[in-house]
């Protein structure tokens, strides 16, 4: 039985290109949730804000070194 060298190295092209479909979408999801978290903080982090320029407002001592 002879082997086909081309058909070989198709096939594991063939699982390579899976392989790295699948790395790509796995990419592309992480990457996704990430930016959601992003997304999290930065409401988080100008939330804390309006609080803080509340508080300093009400209480200006607090902003002083």
């Amino acid at each position: 039985m002879s082997t086909n060298p081309a058909a070989d190295r198709i096939a594991r092209l063939l699982v390579e290109r899976d392989d790295l479909l699948l790395d790509g979408r796995e990419l592309e999801a992480r990457l996704d949730r990430l930016r959601r978290r992003l997304d999290d903080v930065d409401t988080e982090i100008a939330s804390l804000r309006r609080v803080e320029s509340e508080l300093l407002q009400r209480h200006p001592e607090l902003g002083q070194d």
